[in-house]
């Protein structure tokens, strides 16, 4: 019993480690730096659900990361295209596994959506739709009541707009 309690801590404490790297990718006003952070954060996230043994929730999640890492690598168009195409399909393939009525389409959705931001928008313009992604989490995680959730993706949404704003300042 008393490894089952360490797992599920270290779990947890991986999935915190996770949220504040996610804010930090937030945070940070280029685009590359951004899609580090952000999947390294993907990758922690992924960690603590399959510590959790949540595997349809490990592997997305791993999934992301890579799509994140990715697109900002693939700059040649029969490539970059076949790689969105690629993780939009992966999702979509996700989300009818693990359907669980027209919620589930919340966080269909917000993949989707992030997805093609991160491979073809500029960096403003990427951050713009994620607040849309954003809302899509924040909407998943009220119906679920998945409150941890639901705050740290208030707070991420929240560093994004400062983020947004400090990018438009810049420009002029």
């Amino acid at each position: 019993m008393q490894l089952a309690l360490d797992s599920v801590a270290l779990a947890y404490l991986v999935g915190g480690v996770g949220i504040l790297v996610e804010w930090r990718a937030y945070c940070l006003p280029d685009g590359s730096a951004f899609r580090r952070w952000s999947a390294a954060g993907a990758l922690l996230w992924a960690a603590q659900y399959l510590l959790l043994d949540a595997w349809t929730a490990g592997l997305t999640m791993a999934s992301t990361a890579l799509r994140t890492m990715l697109s900002g690598s693939l700059t040649n168009g029969f490539y970059k295209h076949w790689a969105a195409v690629g993780f939009v399909a992966l999702f979509c393939g996700l989300t009818l596994f693990s359907w669980q009525g027209p919620v589930s389409l919340l966080p269909a959705f917000a993949v989707i959506n992030t997805t093609l931001a991160l491979f073809y928008l500029n960096n403003r313009h990427m951050r713009i739709a994620l607040l849309v992604s954003s809302l899509a989490w924040i909407g998943n995680d009220y119906i679920w009541q998945a409150w941890p959730a639901f705050l740290a993706e208030s707070v991420a949404m929240g560093i994004n707009l400062r983020t947004i704003r400090r990018l438009f300042a810049s420009q002029g």
